[in-house]
């Protein structure tokens, strides 16, 4: 059977309403054309490790994959590709390799320079990860020393339930959009993002890139409930609170990311539902796209930086 025939059929198949054919991704030659002079280039990164926990696992495999970009969230061209495997030091576990099919051979005595890396971001506007949490952690841990970049993530700067997308993972997200690749690779992941980003969302048709520019550049609050009664932990996590670290202070609590807008009725729930006092003494983070997702966050820096917030916040919770 002819390619031109296997696409009709696919064709008659979706529109049969009886069947959903996903294609296999093939990397394009580019997504649009023009000469815009406020073009800018962006990195979707991507990492493989022997774990989940960056102080205590290592990376394996690195990659990273260049693209032309605009405010308006249009992607133009792919441009050059970065990647690289890393010897861990230890044997990587069987489900690793499992997983993304990298075995000790294959990283065995190899090497990712950290100039190489600062060298191929030097240019990059924006950094892009699908869980931007994990990749941004074990590339500053692994690599302490880059250039200070925006981040930004598909995972969680795409309001992916409101487009009626019920699953974050990345393979999901991309059978939902018609297409699947080889994940749990670093370029494969890199490739499979980007295609995302250039696609429409289901529901609003605004660009994908578009929405995680809007939502990546948005100052967030980090509320930490320390010394919250035992007893509300099943209203913290309903209303959205995660259990975490603070980076600064290295403690952990039932904690939320808010914009500055719902803060105020955020701080009125606790001190009603939680507290139970008008009064309340509650840690808080000023996130931005350069600090965000970080775990180097710099108290000193970000409490200057945003005084002015910092002291609003506070006296909201005591007034």
């Amino acid at each position: 059977m002819q390619h031109e025939d296997i696409e009709n059929l696919a064709v008659i198949l979706n529109n049969s309403g009886h069947y959903r054919v996903t294609k296999k991704y093939q990397r394009p030659e580019y997504y649009n054309t023009g000469d815009e002079d406020d073009k800018m280039i962006a990195v979707f990164l991507d990492i493989e490790a022997t774990g989940l926990s960056y102080t205590q696992d290592k990376l394996i495999e690195l990659g990273m994959v260049k693209f032309e970009y605009n405010r308006h969230g249009s992607i133009f061209r792919l441009l050059d590709d970065f990647s690289g495997y890393q010897d861990p030091g230890i044997p990587i576990p069987e489900y690793i390799t499992k997983l993304t099919g990298i075995n000790d051979d294959m990283v065995r005595g190899q090497q990712i320079e950290e100039n190489a890396v600062a060298d191929y971001l030097q240019d990059v506007d924006l950094i892009i990860a699908h869980n931007a949490q994990f990749d941004r952690t074990f590339l500053e841990t692994t690599f302490p020393f880059l250039p200070a970049k925006a981040w930004g993530c598909l995972m969680y700067d795409v309001d992916w339930d409101k487009e009626g997308i019920s699953s974050r993972k990345l393979e999901y997200i991309a059978y939902k959009f018609g297409f699947f690749h080889e994940g749990h690779r670093a370029i494969n992941d890199c490739l499979a993002g980007v295609h995302l980003l250039a696609q429409k969302l289901p529901k609003s048709q605004e660009p994908v890139l578009k929405e995680l520019l809007v939502q990546s550049a948005a100052i967030r609050f980090k509320l930490y409930t320390v010394n919250s009664p035992y007893d509300s932990k099943e209203l913290l996590k309903s209303r959205g609170y995660r259990w975490s670290m603070n980076q600064n202070d290295k403690y952990r609590a039932w904690s939320i990311e808010l914009t500055e807008d719902k803060v105020a009725e955020e701080i009125n729930y606790l001190r009603s539902n939680i507290y139970n006092t008008s009064s309340i003494n509650i840690p808080v983070q000023i996130l931005d796209a350069y600090n965000r997702f970080s775990s180097t966050n710099n108290k000193s820096s970000n409490y200057v930086k945003y005084r002015d917030k910092l002291e609003w916040f506070q006296k909201l919770c005591t007034s």
